[in-house]
């Protein structure tokens, strides 16, 4: 493993043991995160919102859903396809069928739309001060916020708890940056020119 490949993984390490921690100690943490998404950055009536399902510990992002479908917003959750292929969203509501897929997420059942989202909601393990985020290294994000990139502007944020965000974290040339950060302690726009 490179250096690089080695101090990605210790910082995965510990900032996965730092989110176990602050989802333990901040129960509340998704509802207060909610109230601090910009207004500025809110989908309109009929945009598409691509939310995740949350496993080990995530920041939830239900609350921040609930809220952008009550104003109008249309939610899908992602589904993998495979390895090498980005993520497909999938039309969601709350209550919803769903089915469990790879690594144990729950996913829209086949029968329902594809939707192309206006904004994609992201879990993360960290991230830092200029948006490149880290994943648990398999590229799935990555791949697929190149491919809607590639079809036309999208906004991808970063759903965290404040812990999460670190000064530095190791980058590579394929790696997509974040446009934006929102963590139970506050917002974080990172300036990304949307193409």
């Amino acid at each position: 493993m490179s250096e690089e490949g080695r101090s990605k993984s210790a910082l995965r390490q510990a900032l996965l043991a730092d989110r176990v921690a602050a989802a333990t100690q901040r129960p509340q943490a998704a509802e207060v995160l909610a109230g601090h998404f910009a207004p500025t950055w809110r989908p309109e009536k009929g945009q598409v919102v691509a939310g995740y399902r949350p496993l080990h510990h995530e920041m939830d992002p239900g609350p921040l859903m609930a809220a952008f479908m009550e104003a109008g917003a249309r939610l899908c959750l992602p589904v993998m396809q495979s390895e090498e292929q980005p993520l497909l969203f999938r039309s969601w509501r709350p209550g919803d069928t769903l089915e469990t897929g790879a690594f144990g997420v729950e996913e829209p059942v086949d029968r329902a739309p594809e939707l192309v989202p206006d904004l994609v909601l992201v879990p993360l393990v960290g991230v830092d001060r200029t948006g490149v985020r880290l994943g648990f290294g398999k590229g799935y994000y990555d791949r697929t916020l190149a491919a809607l990139r590639a079809r036309g502007p999208v906004r991808a944020v970063g759903l965290a708890y404040a812990e999460q965000l670190v000064d530095r974290v190791p980058s590579e040339p394929h790696d997509e940056a974040l446009d934006a950060l929102v963590t139970d302690a506050g917002w974080h726009s990172f300036h990304r020119k949307l193409k």
